[in-house]
């Protein structure tokens, strides 16, 4: 887990947020918000907040698809990606 990981997390929920919108972009944005608040504060994200943002996007990716499915996919694996180096699991 490291700062470049939380910043790719930050890039891809970016990403997907480009590619929604309402409720969807509401939902998105507030992900964007908690993982760019740790990423500013130096903290790191813990496996319920990663797994509720996780479970957001998954039931965002069910009436999504094309490149919206693909965005929202990239954003769950970057979260993936950054889980595996927190401790604790």
């Amino acid at each position: 887990m490291s700062a470049s990981e939380l910043e790719a997390v930050v890039e891809r929920l970016r990403t997907a947020h480009e590619h929604v919108d309402g409720d969807a972009e509401e939902r998105i944005e507030g992900l964007v918000g908690k993982a760019e608040s740790a990423l500013e504060d130096g903290r790191t994200l813990d496996h319920g907040a990663l797994a509720r943002m996780t479970r957001t996007l998954s039931e965002l990716a069910e009436d999504a698809d094309g490149e919206t499915a693909e965005a929202i996919e990239a954003a769950k694996d970057a979260i993936s990606s950054y889980r595996e180096g927190v401790p604790g699991a």
